[in-house]
């Protein structure tokens, strides 16, 4: 029955039964059964067709749960996601490579599981396959569990599913995590390895040695760049090619046994070429010490060669010939060090004979007393008296001694050979000498001893001979700091000392002699001085006045000269130290400029100043006396011509300078013009030029204040003077100024008239004029010519009610007696400090020291009767 015809009668039957009545005389009994028939018919086949339906739905439903068991059982993820870009299906793999349940993972979207920074190439290339239906396999990065990032290889087709919101596109994601991070641990090593390699390369191509590369046949593989300098061939020449082509064999003078080295076997007599053919078939390394090299120019060098041996690691068992790989042959040149060795060894003989022919004593002692190195003078003291002071084991001068290298007490026996009876060691002062000698102090210390005067005594008596000699010992540490050994050096310094004796009478014979000349030449000189002063003071007729103006100004410029060798003994006495204190620069110099500037325009001269505004930490007082010098001489030898003060900066120092356009100084004089009593220009050594000693003072004092003065010349066109100093950075206090002459509210000495003096003068001329002044000055005055005169002045004053307000006494008195004794006298008996004032003639070094430690004022005749003014009003004020 075909569908047509059952249709038919089911609208027909239908038909009849909706209409719930049968219309017979229509219908024909054969139709009825023919229907009835058809119906019958039909219905089989309909529960035939359902059988088949049911069975077809059966195996569809296996099928379905099938496919969806294997879909499940996929190991690679998948995910259909429709054209929103939701996820309609996953299978298990997806739900653990996301770590997400499959209802959270069904209606995702695909956005939330991909990597943003791919959310537009994956959406863009599933575009494309629904347009096209092309892919490309490429991977994306996905989202993992808790944020990871997973490399997914992605496959994707078009899919049809009953249910369009299911998803039309079927994405298989391979996980390439770890497999991506295997390969980039892998490119890793791969990138550190190539980078070694290079390195290595790098290295082999930058040494100094040469260096081959030879395989286990002997040929040559390798060759970095000092290898083709030292040879001049170049790299592709020397590829395949054996070693011996540029081995010569071993040099003349190791021809007949060369060694080894470190733990390299050494090599055959027959050089580096079978040395190399033994160490591949052995696999030892074997060093070469001196080979010659051929170059490519045909010349010859020496070299070192070591030959390492390249053994395989994964052989271990089998024969040394299978595991010999290669080897690495370096090589060196040694022929500027066999050159230098030669040079040493010819030096070292040289020193040898140096040493040996010193006349100094120069020894080198083991500290336990083995003799290392000794010259002949050193045998010859070694042997004699000097064995002490050379050896690191001798005892203590005072008795001590060492055992078993420490320090023993006396007690213990000595180490060393007594010496014979009656010598004796001293120091340079004739003491007898205590402590370690000079080698076993060093020995013990750590610590030089340098140049230590010993005398050797032989005898107890006060003329027994000595034998002066100077030692130094040093101390030769090992690498470990522990001292080893002991160089020593004696100088026999018998004949040096003799002549210092000597030396030293005549400088004291000096000394006494110039100290009593000048207090002869002062004694004298002040009484003029004071004469002249008194009769300057009487009304003289022209020619008079005159003359006596005339013997003022010489003796002025006598004691000018008498002063200038009084500051050469204070300085060389040390009685003059500088007190630095703020300075202002500018001010200083403009005071200067300011007082020298008329007398230069009075001479025709211009004196001109530029200075910086300058402060620093200095003695004013020495400084201003160094510049009046040198200002002084500036205008002096510079008659009509230009001079120039000026102060600046020149790094960290103060740079002073006093140019001028004067007569110069010759080459030959500039290296001189700083020493004592030189003069350029004055030959005649006319008095009214001076000493000679300006110069020689400014240097010493500017080396007190920590500078240098130094200067420039040019002959017939001007000198140029330079004062360098430190430059501190300093603040100045602005402290009230003094009044002329020192004295502040403009008082003037000699106010203090009536004050009674006691003169103590032995000189009855000086004492005359010295009274007459004194009373001129409205002071006064008993006198006494001796101390024991002054004791009865003073007697005679106490029993009258009276004291004297002060003491004027000249240093040397009769009878041995000094000012000083009678300041001290009269201060006992008064019971209080009566002021003092000191009057000498005398500039030895010791009476300067004297003299600066008492408690009163001291003035050097001859003095101005100015300054003697002064001091008399400073030492009554207090």
């Amino acid at each position: 029955m075909t569908e047509d015809t059952s249709g038919r009668l089911r609208r027909r039957a239908e038909t009849i039964l909706s209409g719930g009545a049968f219309e017979v005389s229509d219908v024909a009994a054969t139709s009825i059964k023919e229907l009835l028939h058809e119906l019958y018919v039909h219905q089989a086949e309909l529960e035939i067709q359902n059988e088949e339906l049911r069975g077809a739905q059966q195996a569809l439903e296996a099928s379905r749960l099938q496919y969806l068991q294997l879909f499940q059982s996929v190991p690679l993820a998948c995910l259909a996601v429709n054209a929103a870009g939701i996820v309609g299906e996953a299978n298990a793999a997806a739900e653990r490579q996301f770590g997400l349940p499959m209802l959270r993972l069904k209606g995702r979207p695909l956005t939330l599981l991909v990597a943003s920074v791919d959310h537009g190439r994956l959406f863009t290339a599933l575009g494309r396959l629904r347009e096209s239906g092309e892919w490309i396999r490429q991977e994306f990065r996905y989202l993992g569990p808790r944020g990871t990032i997973i490399d997914g290889l992605t496959d994707a087709r078009r899919v049809t599913l009953d249910d369009g919101d299911r998803g039309d596109v079927l994405l298989t994601i391979t996980d390439l995590t770890e497999r991506n991070a295997w390969l980039r641990e892998v490119q890793q090593a791969r990138d550190d390895a190539e980078r070694v390699r290079a390195d290595y390369h790098h290295i082999l191509q930058s040494v100094g040695d040469g260096i081959l590369g030879v395989d286990a046949d002997g040929r040559i593989r390798f060759v970095n760049a000092a290898a083709t300098a030292m040879t001049g061939h170049l790299d592709l020449d020397l590829i395949g090619r054996p070693p011996s082509d540029l081995l010569a064999g071993p040099a003349a003078e190791t021809e007949a046994g060369l060694s080894g080295t470190g733990t390299a076997d050494p090599a055959p007599a027959d050089g580096a070429a079978r040395a190399l053919a033994l160490s591949l078939t052995d696999g030892r390394p074997r060093n070469v010490v001196c080979e010659r090299l051929r170059r490519e120019d045909g010349g010859m060098m020496l070299v070192e060669v070591t030959i390492s041996p390249m053994l395989a690691s994964g052989k271990r068992l089998a024969p040394m010939q299978e595991r010999v790989q290669g080897a690495v042959v370096a090589f060196r040149d040694v022929t500027a060090r066999r050159t230098a060795e030669a040079a040493l060894n010819l030096s070292e003989r040289r020193h040898r004979v140096l040493v040996q022919s010193l006349h100094d004593a120069l020894a080198m002692t083991a500290v336990d007393g083995r003799s290392l190195l000794a010259n002949a003078m050193a045998d010859r003291l070694l042997d004699g008296p000097a064995r002490a002071l050379l050896d690191p084991t001798a005892p203590a001068f005072d008795g001590e001694g060492t055992v078993d290298g420490q320090l023993a007490p006396a007690t213990a026996p000595a180490t060393i050979v007594p010496t014979t009876a009656g010598r004796r060691f001293i120091d340079a002062d004739g003491n007898r000498l205590h402590g370690l000698p000079p080698a076993a102090e060093a020995a013990r210390s750590g610590r030089t001893v340098a140049e230590r005067i010993v005398g050797v005594v032989e005898g107890e008596e006060a003329t027994a001979p000595t034998r002066w000699l100077r030692v130094s010992s040093r101390p030769v540490a090992d690498p470990a700091g522990r001292v080893e050994a002991v160089v020593s050096s004696v100088a026999d310094i018998t004949a040096v000392k003799a002549l210092e004796r000597e030396l030293n009478v005549a400088m004291d014979a000096r000394e006494r002699f110039l100290a009593a000349a000048s207090h002869d030449l002062r004694q004298p000189v002040q009484a003029l001085l004071l004469l002249s002063d008194l009769l300057m003071k009487e009304t003289l007729p022209a020619g008079a006045r005159r003359m006596a103006e005339q013997i003022q100004s010489s003796l002025g410029g006598l004691g000018g000269m008498l002063d200038g060798m009084l500051d050469i003994s204070k300085l060389e006495a040390g009685l003059v130290a500088p007190n630095p204190e703020p300075v202002d620069i500018a001010a200083l110099l403009g005071r200067l400029h300011g007082e020298f500037a008329p007398l230069a325009e009075k001479a025709g001269q211009s004196l001109r100043l530029v200075a910086q505004p300058l402060t620093t930490r200095t003695d004013p007082r020495l400084l201003e006396r160094v510049l009046r010098n040198l200002l002084t001489n500036a205008l002096r030898f510079a008659p009509g011509g230009r001079v120039l003060l000026g102060a600046r900066q020149r790094g960290g120092r103060l740079q002073i300078e006093v140019w001028d356009t004067g007569i110069g100084i010759a080459d030959q004089h500039i290296d001189r013009i700083f020493q004592d009593f030189f003069q350029v220009g004055n030959a005649a050594r006319d008095r009214r030029e001076g000493l000679g000693l300006g110069l020689s003072i400014a240097k010493r004092l500017v080396t007190m204040l920590g500078g240098i003065i130094d200067a420039t010349s040019s002959l017939g066109r001007g000198s140029r003077f330079i004062v360098s100093l430190p430059l501190t950075e300093t603040k100045l206090d602005v402290a009230p100024q003094a009044g002329a002459g020192g004295y502040a509210g403009g008082d003037r000495p000699g106010s203090d008239a009536q004050r009674l003096v006691m003169l103590v003068e032995d000189d009855a001329v000086i004492r005359m004029a010295l009274v007459l002044m004194l009373e001129d000055w409205n002071y006064r005055v008993v006198e006494a010519g001796s101390g024991a005169e002054a004791e009865e002045v003073l007697t005679a004053l106490i029993e009258s009610g009276e004291e004297p307000d002060l003491i004027l006494a000249d240093y040397r008195l009769p009878e041995g007696t000094t000012g000083l004794m009678v300041m001290d006298m009269v201060r006992r008996r008064l019971s209080r400090e009566v002021p003092g004032v000191l009057l000498t003639g005398d500039t030895s070094a010791d009476r300067l020291r004297e003299a600066a430690g008492a408690q009163c004022a001291l003035l050097h005749k001859p003095i101005q009767p100015s300054r003697l003014q002064d001091t008399l009003a400073s030492a009554l004020n207090g």
